[in-house]
């Protein structure tokens, strides 16, 4: 049994921007794109597991594609796919007035570090840090979505 350990500093997980568009269909649509194959795949079990729709895609173009036909409202995206290109999709992704309302999360590098105020300018919504349990990325994507559905005004 693993212990889930409370990590709530924001140089290890954060979402940095809230209010995304969250559809009243139960679908809630999820792209993972990480260079571990293991990992993507373990996240889209975990993430079906847990009633979301969620496809994974190992590099940045099968990403893209995913993206114009399938319209996810989140991006769990391995910062090692894009960073390389100064992080070329994700703002790709933010330019485009009809992905205002994706979730964009950063699975960034604890070495060499990706600086937070890098992630979010380069369009990132939030982040978590690599290695990081897959429970919490699930966690912060839960969280999310219960936060959209219920508006700002919402919260207590």
């Amino acid at each position: 049994m693993t212990r889930r350990v409370s990590l709530e500093d924001e140089s290890e997980f954060a979402i940095w921007r809230f209010g995304g568009v969250v559809e009243e269909a139960p679908s809630r649509r999820v792209m993972i794109g990480h260079r571990d194959k293991a990992i993507g795949e373990s996240l889209l079990l975990l993430l079906s597991l847990k009633g979301f729709d969620a496809v994974y895609a190992a590099d940045v173009i099968k990403l893209d594609r995913f993206l114009k036909w399938w319209k996810p409202h989140a991006i769990l995206l391995d910062t090692r796919l894009d960073s390389a290109s100064d992080y070329q999709f994700t703002r790709a992704v933010r330019e485009e007035p009809s992905n205002a309302g994706i979730l964009l999360l950063a699975m960034s590098n604890i070495w060499p570090l990706d600086p937070i105020a890098g992630l979010k300018q380069a369009g990132f919504d939030g982040h978590c840090r690599r290695p990081c349990s897959l429970w919490r990325v699930v966690d912060i994507l839960e969280g999310y979505f219960v936060h959209a559905k219920a508006g700002p005004g919402d919260l207590h």
